[in-house]
């Protein structure tokens, strides 16, 4: 991991922990300055571009910037559509198979084992395009009701269950969408999110390539906005939120 790329993953989990915190705008100054940590020469591929620009969108919704929002979404879509194409060719290594029947199909079919993986690198970053796509929804919020947004989370939710998991915290904040929690219950799902990224696994570390090994800690950091929490920011406009509860009934006056 390069000096920039850490920098990167050490501001998006500090904004994660901030978010879960209930401070919305350090988390909002932190993802903005993971932005800045990468390079900024561009690259067809590049996950980690994809994840932080999707990031700075939902740091400009929580700032209240929705023009800026838009900017960084579009990136990000962009981003994301490529790191999706380039997976095609992706570098997949065969050694460190995960299983003795991964280890035989690796030695008998092994191009049967690298699609395999390859399909997994794609249906991860489809997914956080699909985020990156929920989280912009969030832009042009004063045309839609609480409803529709509670619907297009109802929608995506099969698809990162398929993914992360039924109990995964992405799941989980889309769930947040639909029903009326405590704000606090939401932040609480950061909390679980920011433990599962300091947790992910890194076994297969130092024998994934390094296009593969982006793709995981991309996809991981990519940061799922919940309407309860976009509210609050807005309905708050200040940084420490202690509201026990939110009112969904409508985004028309936020």
């Amino acid at each position: 991991m390069s000096k920039s790329q850490k920098s990167w993953r050490d501001s998006t989990e500090h904004g994660f922990r901030d978010l879960s915190r209930a401070r919305p705008k350090e988390a909002a100054r932190r993802w903005l300055e993971a932005d800045t940590a990468l390079p900024s020469e561009a690259s067809p591929f590049d996950p980690l571009r994809a994840a932080a620009q999707s990031n700075a969108g939902v740091a400009r919704l929580l700032l209240g910037h929705d023009h800026e929002a838009a900017a960084c979404f579009e990136a990000a879509e962009q981003s994301w559509r490529n790191a999706i194409a380039g997976i095609a060719t992706l570098d997949v290594p065969m050694t460190g198979a995960s299983s003795s029947f991964h280890f035989r199909l690796a030695a008998a079919a092994p191009e049967t084992l690298i699609q395999a993986r390859r399909d997994r690198y794609r249906r991860l970053c489809e997914a956080a395009l699909a985020i990156t796509q929920f989280n912009r929804g969030f832009v042009e919020h004063r045309k839609f009701s609480a409803t529709e947004i509670s619907e297009r989370a109802f929608e995506l939710q099969p698809m990162l269950s398929e993914v992360f998991g039924t109990q995964s915290p992405e799941v989980r904040l889309l769930s947040a969408c639909m029903e009326t929690p405590a704000i606090s219950d939401v932040f609480a799902i950061y909390t679980d999110k920011l433990s599962a990224v300091s947790s992910h696994p890194q076994t297969f570390a130092a024998v994934l390539s390094n296009e593969c090994a982006g793709i995981e800690s991309a996809v991981a950091l990519t940061a799922l906005l919940s309407l309860p929490v976009f509210m609050s920011a807005r309905r708050t406009g200040h940084a420490e939120m202690n509201d026990s509860n939110v009112t969904f009934s409508s985004l028309n006056d936020v």
